[in-house]
């Protein structure tokens, strides 16, 4: 008998591979494993599954650069249509679209309740693992869904890496520089999509201009990406708080509210889903302060409302702006 999830994974592994290799070898090899599977006679079906594992990526490095070699970067990894199907359709791409959240919401979990030798909060005295874990690990999966053309998971990874930049940037007392840099590259992208007709822009910015025209909702979604970040600096008194259950809380809210967001067709569903999550994600710190020292003074709400604010700002300003993004993709498709 052939384990039909064992079919199942190694076609998502195909995928994996260049469209141009699919399209001329993926069905023989698909008929190649499923008779391997069929002819295993004892052997456990996973170890002919780790043993595709195992042979993928040298494989993939040699076949990408072969195409690479013969096509060019742009045509090998940058696709010209944008993905339609999305966590709505699909509970396969929900759980791409969340196990972002799931990641950040077991970490924190396990760095704050367990007791494990080395294993400590560390997001006030130092930044360097919440650094690759919000800049350094996401990084590989954003350049790939910019090639893949923007599928709806790959924007909270956007929000998290502004996120650790702007958190960064206020422990450094840099915010205002940061500041000026982020609204004059804003400007220059908004001035060159909105004036450029002749020359083509970068391939990268019209695809994000036609994804965000095509679902507004993206935006929002790519602030929610910052939670984990928000989360991190409410819960900044994790060394001597370990056992509250707020940030449990928080962390389950914070999933829920993208879980939501990726089920959920209706847009002004998904909306709510957003705001709610990223308000369970905040607000229960408060209660959090209150049980830490008795009592929550001015002091400890305003930073959590403040930057609960502006998060919800940044969601919310861009859809309240008639037109906008009509507006801005007509640009980005004149300059294309």
């Amino acid at each position: 008998m052939i384990p039909p999830a064992a079919l199942r994974w190694y076609g998502w592994l195909l995928r994996l591979y260049p469209p141009s290799f699919r399209a001329e070898y993926g069905e023989e090899l698909q008929m190649v494993f499923a008779q391997a599977l069929a002819d295993r006679n004892d052997q456990p079906a996973w170890r002919l599954v780790w043993r595709e594992l195992a042979t993928a990526p040298p494989a993939l490095i040699r076949l990408y650069w072969r195409e690479l070699r013969q096509r060019g970067f742009q045509e090998v990894f940058f696709t010209s249509h944008l993905p339609v199907r999305d966590g709505r359709h699909s509970r396969m791409l929900a759980g791409c679209e969340v196990i972002f959240f799931l990641a950040w919401a077991g970490l924190l979990a396990l760095l704050t309740y367990t007791s494990i030798p080395g294993l400590r909060p560390v997001w006030v005295r130092g930044t360097g693992l919440v650094g690759f874990l919000a800049v350094g690990l996401p990084l590989p999966f954003i350049l790939l869904g910019l090639g893949r053309g923007l599928p709806r998971w790959v924007y909270p990874l956007f929000g998290s890496l502004i996120a650790y930049l702007c958190v960064g940037a206020w422990r450094a007392g840099m915010v205002v520089p940061l500041t000026v840099c982020m609204l004059a590259a804003l400007a220059l992208l908004i001035a060159a999509a909105w004036v450029n007709a002749r020359q083509p822009l970068p391939a990268a910015m019209r695809l994000l201009g036609r994804s965000l025209a095509m679902d507004p909702l993206r935006w929002p979604f790519a602030v929610y990406g910052a939670a984990p970040i928000l989360l991190l600096a409410a819960y900044d008194d994790g060394f001597t708080n370990s056992l509250t259950p707020c940030l449990l809380l928080s962390a389950l809210g914070m999933l829920l509210g993208g879980l939501f967001y990726a089920r959920l067709r209706p847009p002004l569903g998904r909306l709510a889903a957003l705001i709610l999550g990223l308000t369970l994600a905040t607000w229960p710190s408060m209660l959090d302060r209150s049980l830490l020292v008795g009592s929550i003074t001015p002091g400890d709400v305003y930073p959590v409302l403040g930057v609960w604010g502006i998060a919800m700002a940044l969601m919310l300003l861009p859809l309240a702006i008639p037109g906008a993004y009509h507006e801005i993709n007509r640009g980005l498709q004149k300059g294309g």
